[in-house]
């Protein structure tokens, strides 16, 4: 029973998404055109908005990735020190 009820909620929700979705599309389909720097973005509206959105999750996802990798990498150098540290403490 607690399935189907988690199943339903799931399909309420994504067609709700997708429902903002088509609204989204629908009031934005007109041509816009961005400029930044070099770059030149002209195409129908929810496209260029689109490719921005992305631009920018995709960029939040590659710097929290990176910054884990770099915590992670001095935990383990720390580990490697702590761990040399009392080989030579046992060893004297």
């Amino acid at each position: 029973m607690e399935l189907k009820k988690n199943r339903t909620w799931f399909w309420i929700i994504t067609m709700l998404i997708l429902a903002l979705l088509i609204v989204f599309i629908a009031q934005n389909h007109q041509n816009v055109r961005i400029q930044f720097l070099v770059i030149n973005l002209t195409g129908p509206g929810f496209l260029v908005f689109l490719v921005v959105f992305f631009l920018g999750f995709f960029s939040g996802m590659g710097w929290d990735y990176f910054r884990r990798q770099r915590r992670l990498h001095r935990q383990r150098e720390q580990h490697s020190r702590e761990d040399h540290k009392n080989a030579d403490y046992q060893g004297h």
